[in-house]
Parts: C-alpha cells; structure tokens; sequence
C-alpha cells in the first residue's frame, strides 16, 4: 500500500462522487435556470483545473451545439478594446480560489457584464475568487496537502458535467465502483510498471477524456519529475509521433464505442517505430491489455483515467524514492500574475 498523502488523498475520491454527487447536481440545476439567457459559456481554469476545462468544452458543446470559450488570463492584463460579456456565463474552477490569475480573470469578465461562477473548496474570506462571484458550487472534497491535485479533479469533472447539463448522480456511484474495483485489481501498480524508465510518457484519449490524458501528463511530470504529454489520438498523427522512439512509453485510453481507424493507425506506427505502448480499454474491447470497468456515461471516463493516472503516479514515484507529495519548485497555490 503507497504511504504519500497524494496516494491517499486520490483514494478518497468514490467517496467523495458518492456523497456530494446529489447536492452537486441540485446546485447546478439551479444555476442551470439562472443562467439560461446567456448563451456564451466561459470557462477559467490553470493546471488541473485547466484540464478540466478542456473536458468541459466537450459536454458544453454537446450540449448546446456552440462551443465554449476557454478564456486565456493573459487577456485580462492587456489593453483591449472595450467588450461587452453580459452575454456569457464564467465558469471559473480553482480548488484554492486564491490563485491570483483566475481570481483576475474573473473580476474582468464581470466588470465587462459576465455573470461569474466559482467552483471551489475555498469558502473563507481570503478565497479571491469567491469575492468576485455572483454564484459558488463547493466541491466538498476536503483538503488536499499533496501538490498534484487528485480528488479534486475527480470533483471538478463531475461539477462540469453537471453544469453542462448531464445527470451525474448515477454516473457517480458507476464510478465511484469502478475505482474502488481498478484500484483492488491493482491496475496502477500494472502501469506504473510498464512507465518504469520511460525518457517520456505520452497519454492519448479521444473526446472529453482528451482533458483526462492532459492531467495525467500533469501529475507525472509533478509527481516523478518525468516529462510527460498528452493529446487526442486523433491529432498524435498530426506530427508528435515524429518524436516518440523506442525508450518511450505510450498510453493508449479508449473503448470499444470509439472509432477503432485512428486507434489500429496509431498503434500500427507505434508498432513499425518500436515504441512500447499500452492500451488501456473497456472490458469488451478485445485488443485491451489493461481491460477496465466503465461507467454507462461515456464522459465518465475521464474520470476513471484522471485516477488511474493519479495512483499510478503516485506508484511510480514512490518507487523511485520520490516524494510525489512536495516538490522544491511548485506549491499548492500557484500566485500568478
């Protein structure tokens, strides 16, 4: 069993989906109907939280056929013409609510009209974030100590979903039970040994759990200090597989309901480069070295990848006589101007 409080604080996650997902789901039904006159959806986020926004442009986009804006806080420190937002919803994410740039961004937005949401476990006063939000969705997740955030990820995919629209309740115990099964059936200790002495790793997954494969790179590159990458299968042909050789790992995420061309011409230039991969998959997908239980909800996926990713890390590090829990160049609240 891993002794870092990284390990133990993504542990918590099924517990976390299974006594929150009800009260997240009321919350976002109301904001839902309060927000229902604007049609621009905002999403903030840095980090993990900004990989939950990429997730997030996914259901959005399902959801109402436009796609969403992933707002970028270098823009709220330029001189720009003067806009009006009135017209745009801001969901802003950050677990802290003190990171500087996001707390920014979103009192830019609102000056300028938009109607501002905080996703957060912050709920004290110096949360900057909280004080320039029209509404607040508290994660619920408790405290993190560990730098690579975990459980709150998990939180945050489940709010987003909510948010966009979808009925999470259900999705949230599938999952919560298909985590409680991976983590027994000891996948992350099968994968972190596949990663052992990799130069680099690169995670690929298609559609919303596009988000899930860029956190995963996060969480390695932050917890083992192994440079790390993620992409849509789809795009790794586009050109980053012209980097990949023989002493890199990659990791395949998909299911049997997914188009299997870009998955068989991916693992086929895998193979003629002589590149290790691994395919990670539904329990019906027959090519799946590493088959795995999925919830019903095919955008609940992401989250079953953010945690293997999140343990197999964790696994990894430890191993490697790292502490995957501190780091002497991050901290937990990022202050960003």
């Amino acid at each position: 069993m891993l002794n870092s409080l990284m390990a133990s604080e993504a542990r918590f996650a099924p517990q976390v989906l299974v006594s929150q997902a009800t009260r997240w789901q009321q919350e976002a039904v109301a904001i839902r109907r309060h927000v229902a006159n604007r049609p621009t959806t905002v999403l903030l986020g840095r980090g993990s939280s900004g990989n939950v926004c990429s997730f997030a442009t996914y259901l959005f986009a399902l959801q109402s056929g436009r796609h969403p804006i992933e707002f970028r806080p270098w823009l709220a420190t330029q001189p720009l013409p003067e806009a009006d937002w009135s017209d745009a919803v801001v969901y802003a994410f950050s677990y802290s609510g003190k990171s500087t740039d996001i707390a920014a961004s979103a009192e830019w937005l609102r000056a300028r009209g938009a109607l501002v949401v905080a996703v957060t476990q912050a709920n004290t006063p110096d949360a900057h974030l909280l004080k320039h939000a029209h509404h607040n969705i508290h994660l619920g997740c408790g405290e993190e100590f560990a730098v690579p955030a975990t459980k709150s990820v998990i939180a945050e995919l489940f709010v987003a979903a909510a948010l966009a629209g979808f009925d999470i309740e259900l999705a949230a115990k599938q999952t919560a039970d298909c985590m409680l099964h991976i983590d027994a059936a000891g996948v992350p200790a099968q994968l972190a040994t596949f990663l052992a002495g990799a130069r680099t790793v690169t995670w690929l997954a298609r559609g919303p759990s596009f988000g899930g494969a860029l956190d995963a790179a996060l969480k390695l590159q932050e917890s083992a200090g192994i440079p790390a990458f993620g992409f849509s299968t789809a795009e790794y042909l586009h050109g980053p597989i012209a980097a990949a050789s023989p002493a890199d790992r990659v990791v395949l995420f998909t299911a049997s309901d997914e188009p299997m061309e870009t998955k068989q011409a991916v693992a086929a230039a895998l193979l003629a480069r002589g590149v290790p991969f691994i395919c990670m998959g539904c329990n019906q997908s027959q090519d799946a070295q590493i088959p795995l239980p999925f919830p019903t909800a095919r955008w609940a996926r992401t989250a079953l990848l953010a945690y293997i990713a999140q343990l197999t890390c964790a696994t990894l590090a430890e191993r490697s006589g790292i502490d995957p829990d501190t780091h002497p160049a991050l901290r937990k609240v990022t202050q960003t101007q």
